[in-house]
């Protein structure tokens, strides 16, 4: 074989390698948080979080199986009820699933089961400087199931989509100091007590996110809707959570 053949062999199989659908969505979302860190308080902390999002949906029309990566970044600045404390914090989440595409009775309708796998960081600072334990540091991996359901339908002549996806958190593993511990026992005097704790779906979490496309064109289209983000945990007797609800709005676009 020349060189001349081989390279088009190459490059066809490349091609063939990548054909499928490709959905990428960005967006914003702004709203409302409520958050309860007994390591850090006793008293709820409540404000505003935003939150970036990122959304990339593979599929193939041979393959029954699609690809969801999701990364997202927030900030939330939030007080407590006597409006004398507040807390800043932020945090990075990505997730992966590989889920089945179901083939449903209505053409219109799509349904995407499968596994997801989640990975969280984040931070906790409490501006009450006389707090005996001003930060806190959050890491956290779980598996659970993913769900994610479209259905389009034609509205004032234009090619809309309603989307509903929700992921459920059933077993993983966090960081957590132990009741009183500071973090100097951890890293300092590397005093291990409990620090890695297991989760189960015992505390439940859920995160949905309901929306809508309306197009701009083939290919692209404004995506709004709803985000419902609800976290919560209960390692070595300290009490979190964090419960969040926003509007999202953003820019889908389908290669």
């Amino acid at each position: 074989m020349n060189i001349r053949l081989y390279i088009t062999a190459v490059v066809l199989s490349l091609s063939m390698h990548h054909t499928g659908a490709q959905e990428v969505a960005t967006q914003l979302a702004l709203g409302a948080t409520d958050n309860l860190d007994t390591y850090l308080s006793p008293e709820k902390y409540s404000g505003f979080q935003g939150r970036f999002m990122s959304e990339v949906v593979r599929s193939s029309a041979k393959r029954p199986m699609a690809y969801i990566l999701i990364h997202e970044g927030t900030m939330a600045s939030t007080h407590n009820r006597a409006e004398t404390a507040s807390e800043i914090s932020g945090g990075y989440d990505f997730s992966y699933t590989a889920a089945r595409r179901f083939n449903m009775a209505h053409d219109r309708l799509r349904l995407l089961v499968g596994a997801m796998a989640h990975y969280s960081v984040g931070f906790a600072y409490n501006t009450r400087t006389s707090a005996n334990n001003p930060a806190q540091g959050y890491m956290s991996v779980d598996i659970g199931p993913h769900v994610m359901l479209n259905y389009g339908f034609t509205l004032w002549g234009k090619a809309m989509r309603v989307n509903w996806e929700a992921r459920l958190p059933l077993v993983g593993v966090m960081f957590s100091p132990n009741y009183g511990q500071s973090y100097y026992e951890i890293f300092n005097r590397g005093d291990y007590d409990h620090n890695i704790v297991v989760t189960s779906v015992a505390v439940p979490q859920l995160r949905h996110h309901i929306s809508l496309d309306i197009p701009f064109s083939a290919r692209c289209a404004l995506r709004v809707g709803y985000l419902g983000d609800y976290r919560q945990a209960k390692p070595n007797n300290l009490k979190q959570h964090n419960y969040y609800n926003a509007a999202t709005i953003g820019v889908v676009v389908r290669k």
